[in-house]
């Protein structure tokens, strides 16, 4: 039903919001600037499920959020389509079924070409940072690449599951051509730089970062570039900042002024996402996968599991000049548990022996 709900809220063009409001909620001059009226109404009918009150199958107006606040970068704005394109494979891997897949495989098509627009003359994918607005990354977010790639590869199973081989086959393509874009343009010797900034070129000036477990983790990193990435994500300790993982950048103190996109009203400091985050301890955590790295998988999560206070996780962990960590953000979180049974259970081999 979830998935469904996102797919009424899906624009003509293939795009997914990135946010959905209840229908009352309009464009104003702050964090919904970015909102368009009426454009961003939509209605959705659940369909009738046993034992659930008459209100929740009651047709209702929504309102959606495609851009952001920061208007010049767009941060998020491929966010939505990429997972949608993810949540569509987990679902099916889940439980095969054939109907669901034929009732939606147009849809998740769409919101796949959509992402192709997004791809500039440079062959990499626009729409700023994938997680990250604080700062936006202005251009082309490492991570970005990496997960475009990877829901690319993911449609492609999808494709093949519906028995249909040209599809499947594009998108493999689609998928091996931005990968080699990515190498290209981010690979620096030992490692992957974050990200390419609209005016300055690739940004590569904040230690390791985040892109590098992506790059890992999705199997954009090939055997070559493991050889010498990998001992180095495994040998620097500033990814567990205060025994938090993971950090997005190992010198969260590097950033510049010209990475930030002003805005006219008070917002939080330039580097409020260049924190310990859920997200990115599971780029980590997949790339540990890979690399079967179980010794630090289970150390991670301990770390993870240690970071909560009475039961309850904050949203980051911002790292302090003393080495420590300072955990802000809303004060129960949903996103560091999530991810931690995500982990666990996606991993039972390793956390039951």
């Amino acid at each position: 039903d979830y998935f469904d709900f996102v797919r009424a809220s899906q624009r003509e063009d293939g795009d997914i919001p990135f946010a959905i409001f209840n229908g009352d909620t309009r464009p104003d001059t702050g964090y919904l600037r970015g909102m368009q009226y009426p454009e961003c109404l939509f209605t959705y009918k659940p369909p009738k499920r046993d034992g659930v009150p008459a209100s929740a199958e009651e047709a209702r107006t929504w309102s959606r959020l495609f851009r952001h606040w920061e208007l010049k970068s767009d941060p998020l704005s491929v966010l939505a389509p990429i997972c949608y394109l993810l949540t569509a494979a987990e679902i099916h891997d889940a439980e095969p079924d054939q109907a669901w897949l034929r009732e939606r495989i147009e849809s998740v098509l769409s919101a796949a070409h959509y992402l192709q627009t997004r791809i500039g003359a440079n062959g990499l994918m626009g729409g700023s940072g994938f997680y990250t607005e604080l700062p936006p990354r202005d251009g082309n977010d490492g991570v970005t690449q990496c997960y475009a790639v990877h829901a690319f590869r993911e449609l492609a199973k999808l494709c093949r599951a519906a028995n249909r081989k040209q599809d499947a086959a594009y998108w493999s393509h689609e998928a091996d051509n931005l990968a080699r874009r990515f190498v290209d343009i981010f690979w620096r010797d030992d490692h992957f730089g974050e990200y390419v900034h609209v005016e300055r070129g690739l940004v590569d000036s904040h230690g390791l970062t985040d892109t590098n477990w992506a790059a890992v983790a999705f199997g954009l990193a090939e055997d070559g570039h493991l050889k010498k990435v990998w001992p180095r994500l495994l040998s620097e300790k500033a990814f567990w900042w205060g025994d938090v993982p993971t950090l997005t950048a190992t010198k969260p103190f590097s950033y510049q002024d010209w990475e930030n996109e002003p805005v006219p009203w008070q917002v939080p400091s330039l580097t409020n996402d260049v924190a310990a985050m859920g997200r990115a301890w599971f780029l980590e955590a997949m790339a540990c996968r890979r690399m079967k790295a179980n010794d630090r998988l289970i150390e991670a999560a301990r770390l993870v599991s240690n970071a909560a206070h009475e039961g309850y996780w904050r949203e980051r962990y911002h790292p302090e000049p003393d080495g420590t960590s300072k955990p802000e953000g809303a004060e129960k979180y949903c996103e560091y548990p999530a991810i931690l049974v995500r982990v666990v259970f996606g991993s039972y081999d390793v956390f039951s022996r």
